[in-house]
């Protein structure tokens, strides 16, 4: 039986040799480009891996927006802005349990940085 966790994580892209490059240098993900260039594989060092899928029916903003934990957020929210992606929400208290903020790929997908208190 399932354990309904999540196993595969799938963000749509204009270019998907782009966004691989902008994700493996942001959070240093391994990357995995068997399947082709409209179709590749990220594996991050704990976790659910995906894909970055290739789409001509993007629209920035509308896709899935997960969240992924870091140790400075302000650093990575940078480091986004510097590789093409746009600041979002700034570092904001979740009280009692950390912080989070989000930034947008330079496809518009919306992502989130988490830090635990």
């Amino acid at each position: 039986m399932a354990k309904n966790t999540v196993c595969h994580i799938e963000i749509g892209v204009a270019d998907s040799k782009a966004a691989s490059e902008f994700y493996k240098n942001l959070f240093d993900w391994k990357i995995n480009s068997d399947m082709g260039d409209e179709y590749i594989m990220f594996q991050p060092e704990e976790g659910p891996g995906g894909a970055f899928s290739k789409t001509d029916m993007l629209k920035p903003g509308t896709g899935v927006c997960f969240y992924v934990e870091v140790d400075d957020i302000e650093a990575y929210l940078a480091k986004s802005v510097e590789l093409g992606g746009k600041a979002v929400v700034p570092k904001t208290n979740i009280p009692n349990v950390g912080w989070f903020a989000h930034f947008s790929d330079p496809d518009g997908n919306l992502m989130g940085l988490f830090t635990g208190k």
